[in-house]
């Protein structure tokens, strides 16, 4: 699943193709990729410009000219990418392909595919609303990015479940997923499986500090390309070269040269250091 690095290397490669230009059309290919229940049909008679392409933990947003539509105040398109979504940009027509879910249709024949192999990913818009009616969104927390080191002090602490766990929890602290929590808890030498309360509050900072280092590394390398992830131009990412546990399991640690082991946390396979990790 891409996590929030993968999302924001999509969210600016795509902001400069798109960014200014006028959203005339959406086309669903399969209906259960629009997941709201305000229809889509409105872009074809408002057609507002896209103002910016951002993100919020691992939902990428294209921010549009707000309008109001059946009682609601239209801010932005939302896509949850889910397991294998992908949004490329073509700068001329271009007919869909096999997993070709959604179609925005720019100005001059441009347009974005939203392509989704496994259909788990959806688009629906954010609206004044969402907080209110929109569970996903109404729950999100803030990614590691945004969060002071004490926000993340008081989300982490003193929670019973372990670590690995609370760092998946999207009403916790979002963006993150199971390639980047492993990354991070290796960085800062943590067990994957301690409870999140019994860590100190001097590991939790070592740890906000190593999430964010990863993340921003991850960013620079243009995420992590391991099977359906690709930029909105089709480019790979580079940073799972880089990585120092995920994906290794069996292999020797590159600090400490103990072989890595493998325990599933939280429902998914973790990989850590049972010497560097404590």
């Amino acid at each position: 699943m891409p996590e929030l690095p993968e999302v924001e290397t999509v969210a600016r490669t795509l902001a400069p193709d798109i960014v200014g230009k006028r959203l005339c059309a959406l086309s669903c290919l399969n209906t259960s990729s629009w997941a709201d229940e305000v229809s889509y049909a409105c872009l074809t008679d408002i057609q507002p410009c896209i103002q910016k392409v951002g993100r919020k933990g691992k939902l990428l947003l294209l921010y549009i000219e707000p309008f109001m539509y059946a009682g609601y105040e239209i801010l932005a398109l939302a896509f949850h990418l889910k397991m294998s979504g992908r949004l490329f940009y073509y700068s001329s027509p271009k007919e869909p392909e096999k997993h070709t879910r959604i179609i925005l249709h720019l100005e001059n024949g441009e347009s974005v595919f939203f392509d989704d192999t496994r259909k788990f990913g959806y688009c629906r818009f954010l609206t004044n609303k969402s907080a209110e009616n929109w569970d996903f969104w109404k729950k999100l927390a803030k990614d590691p990015l945004e969060m002071h080191a004490e926000e993340f002090l008081q989300a982490v602490k003193n929670r019973k479940a372990s670590i690995k766990s609370v760092l998946l929890q999207q009403d916790i602290v979002s963006g993150i997923g199971n390639i980047y929590a492993n990354e991070a808890l290796f960085a800062a030498k943590i067990a994957p499986h301690r409870k999140a309360a019994d860590l100190s509050e001097t590991e939790i900072f070592c740890l906000y500090q190593c999430i964010r280092a990863v993340l921003e590394e991850s960013i620079r390398f243009c995420g992590s390309s391991i099977k359906d992830y690709r930029t909105a131009r089709g480019d790979v990412g580079s940073f799972q070269n880089k990585f120092n546990v995920y994906g290794r399991e069996g292999e020797h640690c590159f600090s400490c040269n103990t072989v890595l082991e493998k325990e599933i946390v939280a429902g998914r396979t973790t990989i850590f250091c049972p010497h560097c990790q404590k």
